[in-house]
């Protein structure tokens, strides 16, 4: 037989062999960050534990700090070596399932499941305090991060075909990470009390780290080109039961490189597809719960099928309705189980009471709905479905929201005010997250990642605790307007001080034309010394963009100097009758102190003042006496045209000698006229996605101004900041090639009820 040392070498050595680049790679900068945030950890240890010391209560306690503060420090490297091994291990055993050729995992981690009753029963007091704070600890990292995990184990799995990669072999999960970790803690000599405040500190410090581990992982998979688009699919499941506890991704779409139902292609309108919606328009307002529950009774009576509707159970012979007091213990038990808790996105509402029908039936207990409670229930069904299929909202955040399913029902069942009532906290919270999420978009700022986190928190803390006291919910929304007030004022203030930037560079832009077409138009079929031609274009330039920005194109500063030009224009050529001598004697000291002024307004220095009139003074006294010829002038030159804006003029190709691409080009051009109409009618303060033609990335951004003059579309993220400008007509061909997605800027509530609304409406005929 093979010994044991062979069994664990031999395999070691054939998984070194067969690591795909890759994993090896992704394994390294992994453990490159990890180790970063293990030596803050472990530098912050001393802190931790001193500041417990100087705060304990008794002498026992204060010595008890302490000597957990020296054993940490002493076998700080034992452990770190520990979980380095424990690290390395990990991928080899993902490995040496791909080289048994098996899809099965064999992973040695914590499961999301792992306190069953009977484990708990064979484990010690101390180890059981340290099993459930490790399982709390991975279970909410397992939240955190659920889509960036998601989509790591569909990467690894498309990486080695021949191992089924997930949550319980995947090495960077949270699980295996915290695996690894209790081991290597098991080298220090500490109490448990310790023990559990040590592993608390390591969430706060390495655990909640691990989402940006997964999300630069997921980038450097994509930019290797392993799957580059994996949608996140959170919609209701198909299936009437309820799903199993076995792992978070279940429910979740497995499709890579296709896109997700309900986020179709190119749609200028803000309508949601398949949702009921054309360019954005509802039902109307004034919708009420008793006009609903009518369409449902209608329906109902008429046998029409409400597509998504919950099938009522068909009961038996001595069938009788469920309370609703009964109803609601049971939604309370199923939201408050550990698979709820661990993965309440592999919930929704029909599935949630399917089950409580069929545990009553094989219970003996009631089996069938009252009928309001049962449009209550499809009705809620019906807002959440209008969620997971709404794209205005992104994609994390309709995950998060989806996982309130439970609360909301119980929250209407109990309350039938709440979907006619906009002022109800928990129908405000929703909405409220809806509104500010509606211009997050996937990014590493950390004040993208804060909303998130903050929201995910509040979310899971109703979930865990509500039980039927609405106050759970205004203490939500109060949380939540608190932490948005602020960013929202500091977004308001440098939205303000972007559109007043963008105004003022879009006064300067115009100002600077209207003083170049001033002078062009001047001189475009003149002649002049060249000195007064250099002067005019570059020094008299300046003086006009001054005046228009200080005093406008109304103005008698503006008048005289578009005079300075004509006057200069007229008089410093030859003149030879005597009348035309007076009056540029005249004008000459007019011209010179116009100037004279003009310069010293914009700050020129004084040499260059007296050198320009005194190069000009004498080109007069040319003039004046007569000495100034033909061959002392010169038309505008190649580099006054390019200063001045212009592009000297091509002769037009004839259309049967153009390319093929220029073709195109043009009939491109004449297309997007019909475009321009369109893009004009797009408001300030409209949301939109935009993938820019120049760029890989879309980006959620607000149209925050359009100029005027000038016609510039600026663009802010909803921190306020500048993101992009458009031309009107850059932005009219960007809606033609489809990179402009407009989203709808109402309500939630009000959409969804008028999308639901106008279904029922449809159905009904």
């Amino acid at each position: 037989m093979m010994g044991d040392k062979e069994k664990r070498t031999r395999p070691i050595s054939n998984v070194s062999a067969t690591m795909p680049v890759l994993i090896k790679q992704v394994k390294d900068n992994a453990f490159s960050i990890l180790s970063n945030n293990f030596s803050q950890f472990f530098s912050s240890c001393d802190d931790l534990f001193f500041d417990l010391a100087s705060k304990a209560g008794s002498n026992n306690e204060q010595n008890l700090y302490f000597d957990s503060m020296r054993e940490v420090r002493i076998k700080k490297p034992e452990v770190w070596n520990i979980f380095k091994q424990r690290y390395e291990e990990n991928f080899r055993l993902l490995l040496n399932n791909r080289i048994s050729g098996t899809r099965d995992s064999q992973a040695d981690s914590y499961s999301s499941d792992s306190l069953s009753l009977d484990s708990i029963k064979l484990v010690g007091k101390d180890d059981m305090e340290q099993d459930v704070a490790v399982t709390g600890i991975v279970n909410r990292a397992r939240i955190d991060s659920q889509e960036l995990l998601y989509q790591l184990n569909c990467r690894f799995d498309y990486l080695m075909p021949d191992v089924r990669v997930n949550e319980t072999n995947n090495p960077l999960d949270p699980a295996q990470i915290c695996s690894a970790v209790t081991e290597a803690l098991k080298a220090l000599e500490l109490d448990i009390k310790c023990k559990v405040i040590l592993l608390k500190h390591l969430d706060r410090t390495v655990i909640v780290e691990l989402r940006n581990i997964y999300s630069l992982v997921n980038d450097l998979l994509v930019s290797a080109g392993v799957l580059p688009q994996i949608h996140f699919d959170v919609r209701k499941k198909k299936a009437a039961g309820m799903p199993s506890a076995g792992g978070y991704a279940q429910g979740l779409s497995e499709q890579a490189d296709q896109p997700a139902a309900g986020m179709g292609g190119p749609s200028l309108a803000g309508g949601t597809p398949g949702a009921g919606y054309a360019g954005g328009t509802h039902a109307g307002p004034g919708i009420t719960l008793g006009q609903v529950f009518d369409l449902f009774s209608q329906l109902r009576n008429n046998g029409i099928a409400i597509p998504g509707a919950i099938t009522p159970h068909p009961g038996t012979g001595h069938s009788s309705p469920i309370p609703q007091d009964a109803l609601l213990e049971s939604l309370t038990a199923m939201q408050l189980s550990s698979e709820y808790l661990q993965s309440p996105q592999n919930f929704d509402v029909r599935s949630v009471v399917s089950q409580i029908l069929e545990d009553n039936v094989k219970s003996g207990k009631e089996d069938i709905l009252h009928e309001s409670d049962e449009d209550i229930i499809n009705l809620v069904a019906m807002f959440f479905d209008f969620i997971l299929d709404d794209r205005n909202l992104p994609v994390p955040f309709q995950a998060l929201i989806s996982r309130l399913q439970i609360p909301i029902l119980k929250v209407a069942l109990k309350d039938k005010s709440f979907f006619k009532n906009n002022t109800h906290p928990a129908r405000r919270f929703i909405n409220e997250i809806a509104s500010a999420a509606v211009g997050w978009d996937e990014s590493s700022e950390t004040s993208q990642e804060k909303l998130y986190k903050e929201v995910n928190r509040i979310v899971h803390d109703i979930i865990e605790n509500y039980t039927g006291d609405i106050a759970i919910f205004e203490h939500a929304l109060t949380k939540f307007q608190d932490l948005t007030k602020l960013d929202q004022n500091k977004a308001n203030i440098l939205e303000k001080r972007t559109q007043e930037a963008a105004l003022g560079k879009a006064k300067a832009e115009h100002a600077k034309a209207k003083a170049r077409e001033t002078i062009y138009a001047r001189l475009k079929d003149g002649r002049l010394p060249e000195f007064v031609l250099d002067f005019i274009v570059n020094d008299w330039q300046k003086v006009l963009l001054y005046i228009h920005l200080k005093h406008g194109t109304d103005s008698t500063e503006w008048l005289e100097a578009k005079q300075v030009v004509d006057q200069l224009v007229w008089g410093l050529r030859p003149h030879f009758d005597e009348r035309s001598l007076n009056r540029l004697e005249k004008i000459k000291v007019e011209v010179l102190h116009k100037i004279s002024n003009g310069l010293e307004a914009i700050n020129a220095s004084r040499e260059s003042i007296l050198n320009s009139l005194s190069v000009t003074e004498q080109i007069f006294d040319q003039a004046l006496s007569q000495q100034l010829d033909d061959k002392d002038l010169c038309p505008l030159r190649p580099e006054h045209l390019a200063a001045l804006g212009q592009i000297e003029g091509a002769s037009i190709e004839d259309w049967d000698s153009m390319t093929s691409a220029q073709k195109q080009k043009l009939r491109q051009q004449a297309a997007a006229k019909q475009y321009i109409t369109q893009a004009s009618k797009v408001k300030p303060g409209t949301w939109m996605d935009y993938s820019p033609a120049n760029s890989a990335k879309s980006f959620r951004c607000k149209l925050a101004l359009i100029t005027d003059p000038g016609e510039t579309y600026v663009f802010v993220n909803r921190f306020g900041l500048r993101v992009f400008e458009k031309k009107l007509d850059e932005f009219a061909s960007d809606i033609q090639n489809g990179h402009v997605k407009l989203l709808e800027n109402g309500i939630l509530f009000d959409r969804a009820m008028d999308n639901i609304t106008d279904k029922l409406k449809k159905l009904a005929g």
